[in-house]
């Protein structure tokens, strides 16, 4: 392939016809052979750099961008198409302007930002509509779906797709729609619809093959490895990973070939090879670090462990835990310090906003004062009755301000006292709570440093760290999120969904938990409807309070999830009630302003930060709603609140 491009190299430096050549070239390797379309795009970028051919290095970046993207080497990816975006704004091309944005969010999806790839995703779509680039707002919608399905909103990325596929199809082309059915496929898995699933993963394979695209094949045949594995049908799903192998390593294409060997690795294990699964393991490990991909080295150096573990090797088994701790702790960290970063920007931005309404109010202030003065000093010139009369009905004016602002005043200084003495137990709280796990996580460490524990002693010690650091994780996670509420920095996202396809998936998420403690999860006969509020806020809620629940009953008891319409306004009530130890009448009253309250050990001795129903009462509050609470000490709580339905709108 180099000596290809070489015999192209054009006889005048002024030929930009070479340059063309080389990145139609570039363009049709990019799913087969991705280091050729490398390859052949750093040519042209070089001869149309040297020929001052702004629309050929334009070109060439764009296929750079694509290049790296199919070699997993996504900020090489991003810094190409961000080249590409500034060289198609200076030419005023308004068409590989959108094409290119929409590109660039695929680089942005894989390294976690999703904020920036949807940014670009809406600029690309705005610009498509306007001027009806029917292929561009394909592929734009295409890609939104892919941010909402990463982000677990399975209804909108659904959505997305079909409009996608639609548009595609509509316009002949159908080879784009191999990739959209495996994506419409993983989400009805998600939503346990096994039936249509496995009908969409086997219409992509079907579509793939008859266009004879590689790339595709190995998708949707891995797809249906993973379908068969999930379905524990080993036997089937180690023919569609080996049949996806075979396909993809003559593609030369990464990021599916890495997912590939994490799914050979977990198949090979449960039929119990574990020599071969080791291989995979080893292989996805390797080439997980060099792309830096923190997800697949958690996953992989995991299986490292366990299988060093069996074989008795504890020192290889602790490296690769460290390693797999490693990754998971960076994947964690730098989420976080993104959001937190975007808070601390927001806020600022609030308070420079505040600053400067507060001296333009003041200069209002001022020059009002000096208009009065002005107009009493006439008045008094003119007439001294006049000047009495006004006089008399200023004063009233500014004892009724006066008063009201005094009023005013009192209600926020009130109000400031509650919310200090509440953040005041809140700091002592998380302070304790915070350095007890560490200072805990210290000794233990420190203990086997010096060797000084037996291996009965190292595991009873480890096992009650681990259980301390997920309690610290679970408190930092309520934490950031109540930091997040209180910066008012949450924004709705109102959507229509079905409520008992939410309550179902919350049971199932909820179920083992519940078994581990042998308490009954049950949702009773519920109305089945679809409601109009924020999904991610009325399931964290729920998930809250059905938490709640199993934390406070005792092995033997119940937990039960029910719906009900509200005949009066049309609402829905959902309602959460246990048979578990209940509250009294004083902490009822302060469960909602005192965090010592609302934070109690369970009935297993669960911890939990106090925050939760905190963190319920605000998002309850951004969807018009209120929660309300019934107990009986020794009996049992009930929680409930209402939502508005579609049929309100």
């Amino acid at each position: 392939m180099v000596k290809a491009s070489q015999s192209l190299v054009p006889a005048r430096p002024d030929d930009t016809s070479t340059v063309s050549r080389l990145n139609a070239k570039a363009l049709a390797f990019w799913s087969s052979k991705p280091d050729s379309t490398i390859i052949l795009a750093t040519k042209a970028l070089e001869l149309s750099t040297k020929q001052d051919d702004l629309v050929g290095q334009m070109h060439a970046l764009r296929n750079l961008g694509i290049g790296y993207y199919e070699k997993g080497d996504y900020s090489e990816a991003v810094q190409s198409y961000k080249d590409a975006i500034a060289l198609a704004e200076t030419l005023d091309d308004e068409s590989y302007n959108a094409q290119i944005r929409s590109n660039l969010s695929m680089p942005y999806l894989a390294l976690g930002a999703h904020d920036e790839a949807l940014e670009n995703l809406y600029i690309a779509l705005e610009i498509a509509e306007r001027n009806n680039f029917t292929n561009t707002i394909a592929h734009a919608n295409h890609n939104i779906g892919m941010v909402y399905h990463y982000q677990f909103k399975n209804d909108q990325a659904i959505a997305f797709y079909e409009k996608s596929r639609h548009l595609y199809e509509s316009n002949g082309d159908t080879t784009r729609s191999t990739f959209i059915l495996g994506n419409i496929a993983h989400l009805y898995l998600k939503k346990s619809d096994f039936k249509k699933a496995k009908e969409f993963y086997l219409q992509s394979l079907a579509l793939a093959e008859k266009n004879d695209n590689k790339k595709a094949m190995g998708n949707a045949l891995q797809s249906l490895g993973a379908f068969f594995m999930e379905q524990k049908d080993t036997e089937t799903a180690l023919h569609y990973f080996l049949r996806a192998k075979e396909t993809l390593e003559s593609t030369g294409e990464q990021t599916e070939y890495l997912r590939l060997l994490d799914n050979l690795a977990t198949c090979y294990l449960k039929v119990g090879d574990t020599d071969t699964a080791y291989a995979y393991a080893a292989k996805a490990n390797e080439l997980a670090t060099q792309q830096q991909q923190f997800y697949y080295i958690q996953t992989s150096a995991q299986q490292l462990s366990d299988l060093y573990e069996k074989k008795g090797n504890y020192r290889m088994a602790m490296h690769y835990l460290k390693k797999a701790a490693l990754a998971s702790d960076s994947l964690y960290s730098r989420q976080n310090r993104e959001e937190l970063v975007r808070m601390e920007e927001k806020y600022k931005y609030q308070k420079d906003l505040e600053q400067t309404s507060f001296l333009h109010s003041m200069q209002l202030k001022r020059k009002n004062q000096w208009l009065y003065a002005a107009i009493v000093l006439v008045c008094i010139l003119v007439i001294i009755a006049l000047l009495f009369a006004s006089n008399i009905r200023q004063k009233r004016r500014t004892n009724l301000i006066l008063k009201e602002t005094n009023l005013f005043f009192e209600e926020q200084n009130a109000k400031l006292e509650a919310s200090n003495h509440f953040k005041e137990q809140l700091i002592s709280l998380v302070a304790h709570d915070i350095r007890h796990p560490i200072a805990s996580l210290q000794n233990v460490l420190s203990l086997f440093e010096n060797k000084h524990l037996s291996p009965t002693e190292i595991q009873q010690l480890m096992s009650s760290s681990h259980k301390d650091v997920n309690n610290l994780i679970s408190l930092i996670d309520d934490l950031l999120l109540w930091v997040k509420l209180q910066l008012n920095y949450t924004q709705l996202q109102k959507t229509s969904f079905s409520i008992q396809e939410v309550l179902q998936s919350i049971v199932e998420l909820y179920q083992q938990k519940a078994r581990h403690k042998n308490i009954k999860l049950i949702v009773e006969p519920t109305v089945n409807i679809q409601v109009y509020a924020d999904k991610e806020a009325i399931v964290t809620v729920i998930r809250n309070l059905v938490d709640n629940s199993i934390k406070f009953s005792n092995p033997g008891g119940s937990v039960r999830i029910r719906t009900t319409l509200t005949t009066s306004d049309g609402r829905v009530t959902i309602h959460i009630s246990d048979t578990g130890i209940g509250m009294s009448t004083e902490t009822i009253e302060k469960l909602f302003t005192t965090p010592n309250y609302a934070r109690r050990l369970g009935t297993n001795n669960e911890e939990g930060s106090g925050l939760g129903l905190q963190i319920c009462t605000h998002y309850l509050q951004l969807n018009n709603s209120k929660l309300f609470v019934e107990s009986i000490q020794g009996r049992g709580t009930s929680f409930w609140f209402e939502i508005d339905t579609v049929e309100q709108f």
